[in-house]
């Protein structure tokens, strides 16, 4: 299948699954957006590193298909560095300068531990 139309069909799950956080965190749970990026960023960061862990034991071939729809359209679509960005300077612009530090911290130190877990999960999964 052709890697744009790969990377299309993935985008546009990931963005319905993104939106639909979103919705949940401010409709459903009553907190901040913020917290839906930190959320999605989290758990797209675990999953990428479970791709990558998963990775290590299959045919290139396959792993390029998955990659390009799961890695590059689903996940690119459903983590968002510009929400985060956008999330933190407003934090920082309304004076909730401790609440933005706190929120950056998270986001950068939530996305790597879950990745690394992602990918020593599955590695450990399949050895």
């Amino acid at each position: 299948m052709n890697g744009f139309l790969l990377v299309a069909i993935g985008g546009a799950i990931g963005a319905s699954m993104r939106y639909g956080v979103g919705l949940a965190f401010t409709e459903h749970g009553g907190v901040s957006g913020a917290w839906a990026t930190l959320f999605v960023n989290v758990i797209g960061s675990f999953v990428l590193g479970a791709m990558m862990g998963w990775f290590t034991s299959r045919e290139p071939a396959l792993e390029n298909t998955l990659w390009l729809l799961v890695g590059v359209g689903m996940m690119g679509a459903f983590t968002t560095f510009s929400a985060f960005s956008r999330d933190t300077v407003h934090m920082f612009m309304t004076g909730e300068v401790m609440k933005g530090l706190i929120f950056a911290g998270l986001n950068m130190l939530g996305a790597l531990a879950a990745f690394t877990v992602g990918l020593l999960a599955l590695k450990r999964m399949l050895a």
